[in-house]
C-alpha cells in the first residue's frame, strides 16, 4: 500500500523529513494520490505537513515533526510503565549510544535509556539533565557455545557494567559489542555467554543467570531531559515525570508499540521493579562495581533533584 510505503520512507527519514514535492518520483505515484493519502494522514495525526521556503511543504512523522515533544525509548520491556505514562509519541530506537547522543544534541528532548550511557553523556556534553531511575534489573547472562572467555554486550550499557562487575567471577578475557537483540543472539554460536534484556532474556531457550541473582539489584535505565527543553518547558516536563510515577502498565499498548508478544510481556515484567527510589551514594556504588570511578559531587552536576 501507498501509506505503508510513506511511512516506512518518512521514518528512514526520521528527523529531517522530506519534501512533498519529492514523493511522487520516489514512490512512482501520482502527485494527486500521495496528496489524498498524506491529506489522510494528516487528519489521523501519524504525520505533520509545514511549509517550508516558498510553497513547498515537508512532511514528517508526527514524533520526529517540529514543535513536538520528542521521547526516545530504546525497545526493552523496562520502558513498559513509561510508554503507558499517557498520550505521548514515543520514538523506538535499537541502539543505546544513538538514542542518548539525540537526546544530548536536543534532536529529542526526553529520553529513557541505560544510566551509565545517560552519565558519561551527562559528564561529557553536559547537555542533559537525570531525573529518575525507571527500572531496576531485567537482564542476565544466557550462556554460549564456546569457552573463549569472549562475552557479547551492547556498548555503555547496564549490561555492560555488570559483566565488568563479574568479569572475575566469569574469567571474563574481552568483549564483543553489538548493536541490536538480534546481533547478541546471533553471536551465541561464537562466544561464551551475551548479555541481553528482557524479553530477549527469557525468550532464549538456553542456560541463563539474571544478573540479580549475581549481584543483587541495580539500576538499569534511567530518565533524562535535554537542558534546553528543560529550560523552556520546566512545567510539561514535570508533567511528564508525574505521569509516569503514576502510570498503571497497559500490555496491550507496550506489545503494540514494540512489536513483542503479550504473553513475553506479561512473564518479562516479573523481572523488573519500576521507579525505584536510588541516592547519588547508591549510583556512585553501581558505576564503581562496573569499573567507573565517579564521585557523588560529579553526579550531582548531571541529575535533576534527584535522591
Amino acid at each position: 500500500m501507498l501509506e505503508d510505503r510513506i511511512i516506512r520512507l518518512l521514518e528512514e527519514r526520521r528527523f529531517d523529513g522530506i519534501l512533498q514535492a519529492e514523493l511522487p518520483e520516489l514512490l512512482n505515484a501520482s502527485k494527486s494520490r500521495i496528496s489524498e493519502v498524506l491529506t489522510n494522514l494528516e487528519l489521523e495525526g501519524v504525520i505533520v505537513r509545514k511549509k517550508e521556503a516558498g510553497k513547498n511543504l515537508k512532511v514528517w512523522l508526527k514524533e520526529y515533526s517540529e514543535g513536538s515533544t520528542k521521547v526516545g525509548v530504546l525497545k526493552a520491556v523496562e520502558y513498559a510503565k513509561l510508554v503507558s505514562s499517557g498520550e505521548y509519541s514515543f520514538i523506538i530506537y535499537r541502539n543505546a549510544i544513538d538514542l542518548t547522543r539525540d537526546l544530548a544534541l536536543g534532536k529529542i528532548d526526553i529520553g529513557a535509556s541505560p544510566l551509565a550511557t545517560q552519565i558519561l553523556f551527562g559528564v561529557m556534553m553536559k547537555t542533559i539533565k537525570i531525573r529518575c531511575v525507571v527500572a531496576e534489573n531485567g537482564s542476565g547472562v544466557v550462556f554460549g557455545e564456546s569457552d573463549n572467555g569472549i562475552f557479547a554486550t551492547t556498548e555503555m550499557s547496564a549490561m555492560e557494567m555488570n559483566l565488568r562487575a563479574v568479569r572475575d567471577r566469569f574469567i571474563i578475557r574481552g568483549f564483543r559489542y553489538c548493536q541490536s537483540p538480534e546481533c547478541l543472539i546471533s553471536s551465541l554460536s561464537e562466544v561464551e555467554g551475551i548479555a541481553i534484556w528482557e524479553p530477549y532474556f527469557s525468550s532464549l531457550d538456553r542456560e541463563k543467570i539474571p544478573f540479580r541473582e549475581l549481584e543483587g539489584d541495580y539500576p538499569c535505565c534511567t530518565l533524562a531531559f535535554n537542558t534546553e527543553y528543560l529550560r523552556r518547558n520546566s512545567e510539561a516536563s514535570e508533567k511528564f515525570v508525574q505521569d509516569f510515577e503514576r502510570a498503571e502498565i497497559n500490555v496491550k499498548k507496550v506489545a503494540s508499540l514494540f512489536k513483542f508478544e503479550e504473553n513475553d510481556v506479561r512473564k518479562s515484567l516479573r523481572s523488573y521493579r519500576f521507579n525505584p527510589e536510588y541516592e547519588l551514594a547508591d549510583i556512585a556504588e553501581y558505576m564503581k562495581r562496573g569499573g567507573i570511578e565517579i564521585s557523588t559531587e560529579s553526579l550531582s552536576a548531571v541529575f535533576q533533584d534527584f535522591g
